[in-house]
């Protein structure tokens, strides 16, 4: 079996280029003949790696100045690469949903669409017309969306040291954007009287600068609120496993919420709202605890022994693991390889 993973290309610690790539290298130690079709500049395990573009959006100095145009020629150029390649291959798994209709509709070969974001029928449908099975990412947005299937993202939790003691203060993780809604998480940590970190990449546009200027930094103050801005992953897997719990309190809804896995896989504890997908993916009261009241999650908050940390881990590997992702994936791509049409 040869697979092709076509992967974003805004970041490798974005959550869909991170689960692109986690998902490669856990094929490739299952044996699978897996190529990543990614930016040059990323640094993996998969062996086979096709340069895509010279580098990620992220990392491009001129990032903040490109116009629209220019952006969508570079992730436009990031996804078709994998077209002039797919004689080499027997199915291309594309990471993001965005123009996949324009890779699937011009492949000879069969593929599956992920839809790392919420979308309408009507778009799903568009691409479902090319033979793509598209995957959601919860089983909420697999109904919404009329997708084929949904399939959890998987996290390496074997290389996830995690910490089952108390932790010290509280964490909050994200893109410092609206949606994160990293001002409710710091409302809760000063309410439990606790010291939060957030680590956070601060938008480029001017909106997100002003944003952040307005609602974030004014709270930071290096002691009682303190922000990082850039961490490694390993290094912001031992931010949170030192950590007693994960404030996660987004205003709108999303596809998974991996860091809240990531968390858990830590043996830290996940406080968050009642916002899709969490009450789905966060069923467990021994590991979460979801409200949009804002005094119950400060409550929560400061009362973390409430929780489990041992169950979180196990939680964690029972419903999040890599493998778990990949066995689905690997099972996937057997039934539509063995259907006698093709793609």
């Amino acid at each position: 079996m040869r697979i092709a993973i076509v992967s974003l290309s805004y970041s490798p610690t974005n959550g869909p280029e991170l689960t692109a790539v986690q998902l490669g290298e856990a094929l490739q130690a299952k044996k699978i003949d897996v190529t990543l079709f990614a930016p040059a500049n990323w640094t993996t395990l998969i062996k086979k790696h096709i340069p895509t573009v010279s580098q990620d959006l992220w990392s491009m100095p001129d990032f903040p100045e490109q116009t629209p145009i220019e952006r969508r020629n570079f992730i436009l150029s990031n996804l078709i690469k994998v077209l002039a390649y797919q004689d080499d291959f027997d199915l291309v798994h594309i990471g993001y949903q965005t123009y996949a209709y324009a890779i699937a509709s011009n492949l000879r070969i069969p593929s599956v669409v992920v839809l790392n974001g919420q979308d309408t029928q009507r778009n799903v449908s568009q691409i479902k017309k090319t033979g793509a099975i598209v995957v959601a990412l919860n089983e909420k947005d697999q109904k919404i969306a009329g997708a084929d299937t949904f399939i959890y993202p998987g996290i390496p939790t074997e290389t996830i040291s995690p910490s089952f003691a108390l932790g010290e203060g509280l964490i909050a993780v994200g893109r410092l954007t609206p949606q994160k809604d990293i001002p409710t998480a710091i409302q809760i940590a000063k309410k439990a009287q606790k010291k939060l970190t957030i680590v956070g990449r601060i938008g480029l546009s001017k909106e997100a600068q002003q944003y952040f200027q307005e609602e974030i930094a004014p709270h930071i103050d290096g002691k009682s609120v303190i922000h990082l801005e850039h961490a490694t992953y390993p290094e912001l897997m031992r931010l949170m496993a030192s950590s007693q719990a994960l404030l996660f309190p987004i205003a709108s809804p999303e596809t998974f919420g991996r860091v809240s896995a990531e968390a858990l896989a830590c043996g830290t504890p996940v406080i968050g709202t009642r916002v899709d997908p969490l009450p789905e993916t966060l069923a467990d009261s021994k590991v979460s605890f979801l409200s949009n009241n804002i005094d119950e999650l400060a409550d929560a908050a400061r009362h973390t022994e409430r929780f489990d940390r041992r169950a979180c881990r196990d939680y964690a590997e029972k419903n999040f693991d890599s493998s778990t992702m990949t066995d689905r994936y690997l099972d996937l791509y057997k039934k539509i390889l063995e259907q006698p049409s093709g793609k």
